[in-house]
């Protein structure tokens, strides 16, 4: 995770990478580029508490998977894990608002692997719908990447979509590297 100032918003910037989550109470943004990726926001506007989470692969409610996985890698583990740092912060459930974004379909390679979007955006929907926390926003799907920036103490977001350009490619590339090793791990 890196920090980062923002010159246009005035505050410190989190950048959360695949596999990792953030969650603070602290008036900054967190921020991270998707692709075929999905990032659960969960926000608390009564105590001023946020969290985001990026996970590449949805997961399987199997032993292998759920006890194995330490980080944000799969998006069974990542929304519950950000779901008890929430918690840990002081967070009540009852206060919390979702927001969903990512699951572009932009990975290059391995045709069986065309589902993972599809499948990332289900598993955060399905628990989300599960724990009964509504989703206020939500940004799905497409070709696109997304740039996404979600401040802390007011739950906003900054959302910018791009289509196939050098950024588009990078984020690609990128994935398709991950996912190669994910595939290897598993």
């Amino acid at each position: 995770m890196h920090i980062r100032n923002s010159l246009q918003l005035g505050k410190a910037i989190k950048i959360i990478y695949p596999g990792e989550l953030y969650v603070s109470n602290e008036d900054e943004i967190i921020g991270t580029l998707l692709g075929s990726c999905v990032s659960v926001c969960l926000i608390d506007c009564e105590r001023g508490i946020a969290g985001m989470n990026h996970f590449m692969l949805p997961g399987k409610i199997s032993r292998h998977d759920i006890f194995k996985d330490r980080m944000a890698r799969y998006g069974i583990t990542a929304i519950y894990n950000l779901m008890k740092e929430m918690e840990m912060m002081g967070s009540r459930r009852r206060s919390w608002q979702a927001k969903l974004f990512g699951g572009g379909r932009i990975l290059n390679s391995n045709i069986d692997r065309n589902t993972i979007p599809d499948d990332n955006i289900r598993v955060a929907r399905v628990l989300l719908e599960m724990e009964d926390i509504p989703i206020v926003k939500s940004d799905v799907g497409g070709e696109y990447t997304r740039k996404l920036l979600l401040e802390v103490k007011t739950g906003k977001v900054f959302l910018k979509k791009t289509v196939r350009d050098d950024a588009y490619n990078e984020v690609a590339a990128r994935e398709d590297q991950y996912h190669a090793r994910c595939f290897v791990d598993s």
